[in-house]
């Protein structure tokens, strides 16, 4: 995917724990929209859309935030949301 982007989302949001290499030993309850349609470019310039729901727009959502220097901290709405990794595995493990 070359110059991945959303150019449109549902209006419904979840809240899903996420955590990250880039963010180690720490775990968020991240609200992400269940549905995104994408639009990016692929090997050959030709440019694609494409519709991801649930588990995958969720991801798409998380790494498209890593392309502009964001992590799933800056996405957490309080605090409250963060938890240690070997907490999380205590509680849901």
């Amino acid at each position: 995917m070359i110059n991945p982007k959303i150019i449109s989302h549902g209006k419904e949001q979840e809240k899903g724990w996420e955590g990250c290499l880039s963010v180690p030993s720490l775990r968020g309850f991240v609200p992400r929209y269940t549905e995104i349609e994408i639009s990016y470019f692929d090997r050959k310039g030709l440019k694609l859309y494409v519709n991801y729901t649930d588990f995958i727009a969720r991801v798409f959502q998380h790494e498209l935030d890593h392309l502009d220097g964001l992590t799933f901290v800056d996405r957490v709405i309080s605090t409250k949301d963060l938890i240690s990794e070997a907490e999380w595995y205590r509680q849901h493990g």
